[in-house]
């Protein structure tokens, strides 16, 4: 059983009292405008209507203002008397009631521009309103609002005595406010101006000049599907007329490459639900944006019109159904489909209709509630209300079901299938959008939906070019189905956007996310895992390519060949590329948390000897050759294999003379030019912070240090901490032999150090000087906090600085436990707790460095963190996290203060 739309009674004034209890609006308007009632009972509805039209455009100029606004709204409440008595008796077509309603539009707005112009004391020479959407078309349904956009021509409007642009919005905006204000006689037309360009940034009045370049530029397929439809409407015709045409190569394009016709498949397929959605059973659906509705029947007009109407010039037609038949005439669709979808579209218009004669409301859902819904059957000659909900069901499954026959083989094409709609066009969110990305798990889709928009208006660089936007609307299905699968799917979008919109060029980066889904997903889960790595890459979103594969497309091998600064920049491309690879391995578990300190360490490790050795280059160029030999040492978390993300470096360069009688000052300047190449900013960026405050006498010492120098302060002036920093000492690069000398030397120092008794007290007193300036945080204080990686480094440094051998120091931390289990200094029971404690403890530090910038607060991390700091650590979930660390955490405070002492007004862990 198909629906059918059945006259109310045989005469306009019959069907208007069927209806009247029915339609509370009706019934109001039947009883303020009796005497148009009357005249309906034996006047032709068709010479009443052609008097009022006539009447709005005799509207005396010199009228007060408040009369005009009183006769234009009584005009339409007489217009929308006549159209219900002539549509419910079946007397007018519906296409005679859309053309109707589009007349008096057209009448209304012309008079309303050209009193407002007048009362300006303006000319309308240039001025002009384009009607877009239905209104453009002739199909404008009962209660519609009007799309409408307006333009000045700056060469033919005077402004008098303001600029022309001003005097254009001011006439626009009163033209409005004559037609949409609401008042005791209620209103006209709600007049929608948002479809002219850029709505966000432009005036309500476009220059002509302005809008051509607008749409040159950045005008959207989406927004051609709107210039379809355009048709001058008010104000200076013949200027109207000359901009349309100026607009046609823009709409009707004669040539499309792959990647346009890929877009407006996409815009069709952003209305992307299958036939068997529970929306299609809905009794309260949207006949015009819900499944099976309006907007697919007009989205498949106009789409098959935008590719091919440019080559075939009697596609471009206006209104639908004209569309929808030459479809057919040109063999574009079977006959079958185009009689199907015509009746089936005439059949929710004039559904459409009754929706909105109830109450005069602007709206196109069917009323949940059964009174109200069975009030609409009858309006549309249906007694039974089951039968009117099952035949309307039916006609949408059909419209759906013709919908996704036409365009299947389309649906497999690159854009991904998700189920909803995803439409990002127009200029208000659209409702089954809204509801697709709260499904995803956004909370605030209407501001996602705001975003996007503004992406396609070309407000970013990246979708700058046609192209650019072409590519994102095929994007962006995949994209957001991605951020629903982070856990926290809006943080995910904010840092997206922030990646997005700092993109140079949108083409190559958005096409390789399009073309390797396996790189979006990758990409999409980092931004949303670590905030940090996520800045990173929105600085330099190039570096996205260092993502694709495993191999180093930045080398250092050529650096020999480079001036200082080129070398310097190189090595800033190397760095940021490796330390992403490694940082994106690390995160999503491709790299072991516990390799990831040597890893950092390597890459600093070459690129410390690439900058030496350019250090040594630009030294020798200006100061002639070196007078002896040098070394840089790594000491602190790089001599010991611990770097973590953004960490800076512990170095110290220590040289030896060949000839005493030479100077210290060549090493002075080699250091200073290694302090520059490593740290300094540059085009590229910085590689590293740069900490030499570990050399003999600190910051008051040289930054160069003889290696004589070095071993007289260690043996004679050094303070305790110094000889825990030397346990973690380990030449980098530089000269072979003076390196096996600083190894040597360090060993030696470490042995001959005085083990006095208040080696203990020094170290006891350091750690609670730390625990004055930056006291525990909790739990998730890795480093500073009680049990932390601070507690852990000062036992083992505390227990080599005991241990007398001559074996060289072990500078890993964990080889260091081992070393001291061997020799006794920790029990085979202690030991293990430590490596367990190093294990949990650095590889939770490696997370939280790559991925914050701050201290873990688990209140405010997402789910997605949280899941790889437990497999970090091999753990079920974050709770298990918890665990492990509050455990580790007791065992090393609990041992601290047993090797070392107590903390004043240190916390407890508790089990």
């Amino acid at each position: 059983m198909s629906l059918s739309v059945s006259p109310l009674a045989d005469t306009p004034v019959d069907a208007l009292r069927v209806a009247a209890a029915h339609a509370p609006y009706l019934a109001r308007l039947a009883d303020k405008e009796s005497e148009t009632l009357r005249r309906l009972d034996g006047t032709a509805p068709d010479q009443i209507w052609n008097e009022m039209i006539s009447g709005l455009s005799d509207i005396g100029l010199e009228t007060d203002q408040d009369d005009v606004m009183r006769h234009l709204r009584r005009a339409k409440r007489q217009a929308h008397l006549i159209l219900a008595g002539a549509d419910l008796s079946g007397l007018w077509p519906l296409s005679h009631v859309t053309q109707k309603m589009t007349e008096f539009a057209d009448a209304a707005t012309s008079a309303a521009l050209t009193y407002s112009a007048h009362s300006f004391d303006l000319s309308l020479a240039g001025l002009f309103v384009i009607a877009l959407g239905k209104m453009g078309a002739g199909e404008l349904n009962y209660s519609s609002d009007i799309d409408v956009a307006a333009f000045f021509d700056p060469d033919l409007f005077d402004g008098g005595r303001r600029a022309p642009s001003d005097s254009a919005r001011r006439i626009i905006q009163k033209m409005t406010r004559l037609l949409s204000d609401q008042t005791a006689d209620g209103y006209v037309l709600r007049t929608d101006l948002r479809l002219r360009p850029d709505p966000s940034s432009t005036p309500v009045a476009v220059s002509t000049k302005m809008a051509e370049l607008y749409y040159e530029t950045v005008g959207q397929n989406w927004e051609r599907m709107v210039w379809i439809k355009a048709r001058p409407c008010a104000g200076d015709v013949r200027a109207a007329d000359k901009f349309v045409d100026a607009l046609s190569p823009f709409v009707w394009r004669q040539h499309l490459d792959y990647w346009a016709i890929s877009d407006i498949h996409a815009i069709k397929r952003m209305i992307n639900s299958n036939v068997n959605a529970p929306d299609l059973e809905a009794v309260d659906a949207d006949l015009k944006l819900g499944i099976g509705g309006i907007r697919e029947i007009e989205f498949f007009a106009q789409t098959q019109q935008l590719i091919m109407g440019g080559r075939d010039v009697s596609l471009q037609v206006r209104d639908t159904v004209s569309a929808i038949q030459t479809l057919q005439s040109t063999n574009l669709i079977s006959e079958a489909d185009a009689d199907h979808m015509i009746r089936f579209y005439e059949v929710l218009r004039a559904v459409e209709h009754r929706v909105q004669m109830r109450q005069d409301e602007q709206t196109h859902a069917l009323p949940r509630d059964e009174d109200q819904r069975a009030d609409i059957a009858v309006l549309c000659g249906v007694s039974d209300l089951a039968a009117f909900d099952a035949s309307l069901q039916l006609v949408r499954r059909k419209v759906h079901s013709i919908y996704l026959d036409l365009f299947g083989a389309e649906a497999r094409g690159k854009t991904e299938a998700v189920s909803g709609n995803l439409v990002f066009t127009g200029v208000d969110p659209d409702p089954g959008t809204v509801k697709t990305l709260k499904s995803f798990g956004f909370n605030h889709p209407e501001q996602i939906i705001q975003s996007i928009a503004q992406w396609h208006r070309g407000h970013i660089l990246a979708t700058r070019s046609v192209r650019g936007r072409e590519i994102l609307t095929a994007l962006l299905p995949g994209l957001l189905s991605d951020m629903s699968e982070t856990g926290d799917p809006d943080e995910a979008f904010k840092r997206f956007q922030n990646f997005v919109e700092r993109l140079p060029s949108g083409v190559q980066c958005l096409s390789m996310l399009l073309a390797e889904k396996d790189l979006r997903k990758d990409l999409v889960a980092t931004l949303g895992l670590a905030p940090r790595l996520a800045t990173i890459l929105g600085r330099q979103p190039q570096l996205i390519e260092a993502l694709l594969t495993s191999e180093q497309t930045v080398s250092l091998s050529a650096l020999s060949e480079e001036t200082f600064e080129d070398a310097m920049n190189q090595a800033r491309r190397f760095v940021r590329e490796a330390a992403v690879r490694i940082g994106h391995g690390l995160l999503h578990g491709h790299l072991a948390a516990g390799e990831a300190g040597t890893a950092y360490s390597d890459l600093a490790d070459t690129t410390i000897a690439a900058m030496a050795d350019a250090a040594e280059r630009e030294t020798e160029r200006k100061f002639g050759s070196a007078p002896g030999d040098w070394c840089v040492v790594a000491l602190g978390k790089l001599g010991g294999y611990a770097l973590t993300a953004g960490s800076d470096l512990d170095l110290m360069v220590i040289y030896d003379m060949r000839d005493d009688t030479a100077g210290p000052v060549w090493f002075t300047r080699f250091t200073q030019r290694l302090i520059t190449a490593l740290s300094a900013d540059t085009a590229e960026g910085q590689l590293y912070e740069v900490d030499m405050r570990l050399r003999p006498s600190g910051r008051s010492g040289p930054v160069a240090v003889r290696l004589s120098s070095f071993e007289k302060y260690h043996r004679d002036e050094a303070w305790t901490w110094e000889h825990m920093a030397l346990t973690r000492l380990r030449p980098v690069c530089g000269n072979t032999d003076l390196s096996n000398k600083i190894r040597a030397t360090s060993q030696r120092l470490l042995v001959e150090a005085p083990r006095r008794d208040e080696l203990t007290e020094d170290i006891l007193d350091m750690r609670r000087r730390l625990a004055r300036q930056k006291p525990s945080q909790g739990l998730w204080d890795l480093k500073q906090g009680e049990g932390g990686v601070i507690d852990l480094e000062f036992i083992v440094q505390r227990e080599l600085l005991m241990l007398n051998t001559a074996d060289p120091p072990a500078t890993r931390l964990s080889d260091a436990i081992k070393l001291l289990k061997q020799s006794e200094r920790l029990s085979a029971d202690e030991a293990a707790d430590l490596l367990e404690a190093e294990s949990v403890l650095s590889a939770l530090q490696q997370i939280q460095r790559l991925a914050l910038t701050q201290d873990i607060d688990p209140a405010t991390i997402s789910d997605g963190l949280k899941d790889r700091l437990a497999r970090a650590v091999a753990a079920s979930d974050f709770e298990e996290v918890e665990k492990d660390l509050r455990r580790v955490k007791f065992i090393v405070q609990n041992l601290r203060r047993k090797r070392i002492g107590d903390i004043e007004g240190e916390i407890l862990v508790e089990l």
